[in-house]
């Protein structure tokens, strides 16, 4: 008796539906695979929904047309969606993604009403403007220097090149302190900046911008919790001289070089920054209690 004779007739079953679902995946997969056109967003993976709303949140913090974001957004059909936002922002601070895309997404959940820590952190809402408006008494006439011509009787001095004033840059920070960092027994080769507030209370979430000779990096305070909320910190190379600014607005400071302690080993800078506005707590209404 031969093999074939030998099978039964439930292994030629079987062995005819093996053959069958292997040429139907065949005809699927390889000669008629299916083509999706215009598919909803609804229809997304949660991979593919991720990229969708980071792309939504970047064109929102392009054109600030809200409208137009909402109504893209409304295609994926999410009656979670704030707190879909609010957890691939979560994600992605703890990812450590771009900080161009963790803004983005915290601008956007701002939008939507999300309060957290983390949207509070990287899209605060902006400070008002906090400078004196000039009032001018009662019986005096305000007088614009810049329209106010020179006597013709006398002539104009010329201004010497040291005297002449020149507008002060718009700084939100000041550089409170500056010190070395040395650490007894450990090289300590690091650019770390602290950021407080106007009542010297540490502030997070304040971008860092790194500069030295062809290069440039960028980084946040409040990533190290444990070293402070407002702590962050940068690794410096051998022989690179770094300039350090807020991105808010600060002093820079520049020259910051790997310097040698006292024991001989790496030792790094410790820059302090005080911002210089502050925002006036409003007092509780009557009939309230905390």
């Amino acid at each position: 008796m031969s093999k074939l004779q030998r099978i039964s007739p439930a292994g030629w079953l079987l062995l005819g539906l093996l053959v069958g679902l292997g040429l139907s995946l065949y005809y699927a997969w390889i000669i008629s695979p299916v083509v999706y056109t215009d598919a909803s967003p609804a229809r997304f993976s949660d991979r593919y929904r991720a990229e969708y709303i980071l792309l939504v949140s970047q064109n929102f913090a392009w054109d600030n047309d809200w409208p137009r974001a909402e109504s893209r957004l409304a295609r994926l059909n999410d009656p979670e969606l704030a707190d879909t936002v609010d957890a691939l922002l979560a994600r992605f601070v703890r990812e450590q993604k771009a900080p161009e895309d963790i803004r983005t997404l915290a601008l956007l959940a701002r939008q939507m009403g999300v309060d957290t820590q983390t949207v509070a952190l990287f899209a605060p809402t902006p400070l008002p403007n906090l400078r004196p408006t000039p009032t001018i008494a009662a019986g005096e006439t305000a007088v614009s220097p810049t329209n106010t011509p020179f006597p013709t009787s006398q002539p104009s001095p010329t201004p010497l090149s040291t005297l002449t004033p020149t507008s002060a840059p718009d700084l939100n920070y000041r550089l409170l302190d500056q010190q070395r960092l040395c650490q007894p027994g450990e090289d300590t080769p690091l650019i770390t900046v602290i950021t407080q507030d106007a009542f010297l209370n540490d502030q997070p979430g304040v971008e860092v911008l790194v500069t030295w000779q062809n290069g440039a990096d960028r980084f946040f305070t409040g990533f190290k919790p444990a070293n402070g909320p407002g702590y962050g910190d940068f690794m410096m190379e051998p022989d690179v001289s770094y300039t350090v600014v807020l991105a808010e607005g600060s002093p820079e400071v520049s020259g910051l070089r790997i310097e040698p302690c006292d024991d001989g080993r790496e030792g790094g800078w410790q820059l302090t920054f005080q911002n210089l506005r502050f925002v006036a707590t409003p007092a509780p209404e009557l009939g309230t209690t905390d």
